[in-house]
């Protein structure tokens, strides 16, 4: 498996984790997420180390793209990372600007990710290496994106095995973040639940989530032409939608 195929297999649980590393590392980084718009030549990272050690990392950016409902990431020369490698001393903060070397209007919303990679410390001779050591990864999402682009949503649902399958199509010019994605009946007879970050549906691009019922249930039969109401969170906003079951 290539180096890139090996970075988006594990974009999802990036996406899903990286909130929480920042957190409980040593190394602090905010924001979490750069949205700029089309307007924009330049923002920041601040990268701050509440250890004892210094923390080297490798900084690199890629472009993002969703294929038959996959993460790819592709380098690129349309945004720039400055500096690609960083030493973050002990107590100290760091700043890193990411870049648009040519701004230019574009159409519809522009998506990248930036890649901090803590390095490994180097052994000591003396004493060999002990353990393992681990080193913090974190993903986020930097977007472009342009005035008024707003996400425009279809929804549809069809059971898949023991799970539900939930897909969404975005044919706007900017992505949806789902979060909280829920499924009842038309009566409220909850059928999934999800807490948290689901995922990103980039602009014109379909996803789909499989969901699986609470533990010890099983998704009730539906029927063809029945009603699903969907409920989840984009960003700061509600959706709320009712979907005709489309059998397989």
């Amino acid at each position: 498996m290539s180096f890139m195929n090996r970075l988006a297999h594990g974009l999802a649980l990036l996406s899903l984790l990286v909130s929480q590393q920042a957190a409980a590392a040593s190394l602090r980084i905010s924001p979490i997420g750069l949205d700029l718009s089309e307007k924009d030549r330049a923002a920041s990272i601040t990268l701050s180390n509440s250890a004892e050690e210094p923390v080297s990392l490798q900084i690199r950016i890629f472009k993002w793209t969703q294929v038959d409902g996959e993460d790819k990431l592709d380098p690129t020369d349309e945004m720039l990372v400055s500096p690609p490698a960083a030493t973050v001393p002990a107590g100290a903060s760091y700043t890193i600007r990411v870049a648009r070397p040519s701004v230019t209007p574009v159409t519809s919303e522009l998506a990248y990710r930036v890649f901090i990679d803590e390095l490994p410390k180097p052994i000591d001779p003396e004493t060999g290496a002990r353990g393992i050591s681990m080193v913090l990864r974190t993903s986020m999402p930097v977007f472009v994106t342009p005035e008024k682009a707003k996400a425009q949503l279809q929804w549809s649902v069809a059971p898949s095995g023991v799970d539900l399958a939930v897909t969404v199509r975005n044919s706007g010019a900017r992505s949806v973040k789902v979060a909280n994605l829920s499924a009842t009946t038309k009566d409220g007879t909850p059928l999934v639940a999800t807490e948290g970050l689901n995922g990103y549906v980039l602009a014109g691009v379909a996803r789909t989530f499989k969901l699986a019922p609470e533990s010890g249930k099983k998704l009730p039969q539906l029927a063809s032409g029945s009603v699903v109401t969907i409920t989840a969170k984009n960003r700061t906003d509600d959706i709320k939608e009712d979907v005709v079951v489309a059998l397989p």
